[in-house]
């Protein structure tokens, strides 16, 4: 349900070499008095786009809501390095760059880990987390997720796939060929398995994938983690919100042990839902975030 906020503002921000695609949308919230916190959303991939617009038009009449292309990514530059310590410092820097003194960081996907990431090095500007359809803190789940994705598709597409992953090593690719490979890697995630294909087809945006930035981005996820990142999380006490859908194949246990390390979670599981919350269940969606963020922000619920 899209409210009533003016239309989004879309600029180019230079950090750190690299120009920086984003959008601001909505208004601060006056029951927040002060200087409110704006929402930021975090897109995963990594090396994917920010595809959040309808799930900003859900809350942008209760705070203010910024999107951005990371650095590498979408409309954003591809300018390296891609690790993580550099997608926390680009997002402190657009923090100031906004002038906003306390974020509520909304990482889908592989953006929840970067939302984490960033909050355990600038806790003191994070008044919450949303994270949605994230995979905790571990490494655990990723055979479990591989069999059930493999498990969800025909065997042509399996086919089909293989020998798309072959031209790719081959350098026989283009955008075409890209589109396809992308719709049918992406259709498992969604739990509506009649459309799952169209709707995977549908979230693609050229130029597409950087796929140098994903393997850097999620080798340097893994060496954190085996570096004992997850014993730190512990320590953000702000808020914090873990959406996930029963028909993600990636597996709810993931973001179940994350939240027992939380001090502050709460666990939202939605039915009949996969990988894109606010694409499949909406109104649930919807309905979910405004009651956290009344909570947060002592808002009236609606």
């Amino acid at each position: 349900m899209p409210t009533d906020a003016p239309p989004p503002t879309e600029a180019m921000v230079d950090i750190d070499g690299a120009r920086i695609w984003t959008s601001q949308q909505g208004t601060p919230s006056p029951a927040a008095g002060g200087q409110p916190p704006a929402m930021v959303m975090i897109h995963g991939g990594p090396g994917l786009w920010e595809d959040f617009g309808p799930l900003a038009e859900m809350v942008d009449d209760l705070v203010e809501v910024y999107r951005y292309d990371q650095r590498g990514s979408g409309r954003s530059d591809r300018v390296g390095p891609y690790d993580i310590a550099t997608a926390v410092a680009d997002l402190e820097a657009l923090r100031k760059q906004w002038w906003r003194p306390k974020l509520i960081l909304v990482g889908h996907s592989f953006g929840a880990a970067l939302a984490l990431a960033y909050a355990v090095e600038h806790p003191e500007h994070v008044a919450a987390l949303i994270l949605i359809s994230g995979t905790g803190v571990d490494l655990e789940w990723k055979e479990e997720h591989k069999a059930e994705a493999a498990a969800r598709r025909s065997p042509d597409d399996r086919n089909r796939l293989a020998e798309l992953h072959i031209q790719r090593a081959a350098g026989v690719w283009n955008e075409e060929i890209d589109r396809e490979f992308c719709a049918l890697t992406w259709a498992t995630d969604f739990a509506d398995r009649k459309h799952d294909l169209d709707r995977a087809a549908a979230l693609y945006r050229a130029p597409g994938p950087n796929y140098e930035m994903n393997s850097a981005m999620t080798a340097d996820w893994a060496r954190m983690l085996l570096d004992g990142f997850a014993d730190r999380v512990s320590g953000i006490a702000a808020p914090v919100l873990l959406m996930n859908g029963v028909g993600d194949p990636r597996p709810l246990s993931a973001t179940a042990r994350l939240a027992l390390r939380l001090p502050n979670a709460e666990l939202a599981i939605l039915d009949d839902c996969g990988h894109f919350p606010w694409l499949e269940q909406p109104e649930v969606t919807r309905l979910t975030l405004r009651e956290f963020l009344s909570d947060l922000l002592d808002e009236p619920e609606d």
